[in-house]
């Protein structure tokens, strides 16, 4: 949501306006009916409300796409890099598939396994279960892009920190397409808490939507 207020001059439009939907209302309420002004004012502020959640702010930090535009490339490399972001559908069929795709293309991957651990666990700080999934998940990935000789490296990132460990990677990478990775709606984490929106919106990067069936994902944790 941006933020209506920057200046002075912002403060004084937002009372002046404010100050003439309220004569506004009360004028129809005395012509027309009390309801009538009532419903005026309410309409005229959800208005704003709505107005307010679907305007972007261009002061915004991005800082998604900071990280992106910070990124310093190996001198030489010329290969494309592509940042894969997944956990759970790390050994998902559709997902491998499209990783073999971009090998094909001449891609170097480069895997991050954010974990996003359960409320709970976090603030009992009893995670162990959750890294140990992911590492053996990054593992079996990386063994599988040696075995079809694809150059991939990879890390787990922090713990609930999922945006964190992909702005981390985005600077040090240097990546030109990121695939991030989820099971459908109503079976992501990561879906819920709006990463794969927050990617595009911010990155001027192609960003790669790739969707695995849970069926298809033989190591992911049924929750």
């Amino acid at each position: 949501m941006r933020n209506p207020i920057r200046s002075e001059t912002d403060a004084f439009h937002l009372a002046v306006g404010g100050a003439l939907v309220i004569v506004a209302a009360l004028m129809v309420g005395a012509l027309v009916g009390a309801l009538v002004g009532v419903a005026l004012f309410v309409g005229a502020l959800a208005g704003g409300l709505v107005w307010e959640v679907a305007t972007k702010d261009p002061q915004r930090r991005r800082p998604l796409r900071e990280a992106a535009a910070e990124a310093v490339r190996a001198t030489g490399s010329a290969a494309p890099h592509v940042l894969v972001v997944a956990n759970r559908t790390l050994q998902g069929e559709e997902l491998l598939a499209e990783l073999r795709r971009r090998a094909a293309d001449g891609a170097e991957l480069r895997i991050v396994a954010p974990i996003l651990t359960s409320r709970v666990h976090y603030i009992a700080s009893d995670v162990d279960k959750e890294l140990a999934e992911a590492h053996a998940r990054l593992a079996a990935a990386l063994a599988w892009a040696d075995g079809e000789g694809i150059p991939a490296s990879g890390k787990v990132g922090d713990v609930n920190v999922a945006l964190g460990a992909i702005e981390d990677e985005l600077r040090l990478f240097g990546a030109d397409e990121v695939i991030i990775s989820t099971f459908p709606p109503g079976a992501s984490n990561w879906l819920e808490t709006g990463i794969v929106g927050r990617l595009r919106d911010e990155l001027d990067i192609p960003v790669r939507h790739v969707v695995v069936q849970p069926e298809h994902a033989p190591l992911a944790a049924r929750r």
